[in-house]
């Protein structure tokens, strides 16, 4: 708003005195629930069309892939939600793969706090790092190719069940 008012004449201040105010309503911008980019497998998550629930990583990635943020964290948590066939997430009694880093700005996914590997299917992260949450929705590859993983949409359609 303030931008728009300084762009309009109605403001008057110089170049430089309104940068940190674009700055700053370019950083209100964000969706709520990706506050942060997150790049997983070398795949920035993006939010699509539509959909203000959480980013989404295009294509499968490897179950040891890279979890990625741009800055340095004191805390990374991530809470990996495995998704059923029918888009379920997050139901009571589920338990997430979890990752626990400190001082990191990436966790391998093969790094959980049980050892245990994340199986071939969809998952929902929430991914936490200077106090607030991404979501991100991404594949662990099925080389089988016999799995039936979820649509984005049937996620989707779950979560504003």
């Amino acid at each position: 708003m303030i931008l728009m008012l300084i762009t309009l004449g109605v403001i008057n201040v110089s170049a430089e005195e309104a940068a940190p105010v674009a700055e700053k309503e370019k950083k209100q911008e964000r969706p709520i629930l990706y506050p942060f980019d997150v790049t997983i497998g070398g795949q920035k998550a993006v939010m699509l069309e539509g959909n203000m629930l959480f980013a989404v990583v295009d294509k499968p990635v490897k179950p040891n892939a890279l979890l990625e943020l741009e800055e340095v964290a004191d805390m990374l948590i991530v809470n990996a939600f495995k998704v059923k066939a029918d888009g379920a997430v997050m139901e009571p009694g589920a338990q997430p793969a979890i990752y626990f880093v400190k001082k990191a700005k990436q966790v391998k996914l093969d790094q959980t706090m049980d050892k245990k590997l994340l199986e071939p299917g969809r998952y929902l992260v929430n991914v936490v790092a200077h106090g607030k949450t991404s979501r991100v929705v991404f594949v662990v590859e099925d080389a089988s190719g016999k799995l039936a993983i979820p649509s984005v949409k049937q996620v989707f359609d779950f979560l504003t069940k």
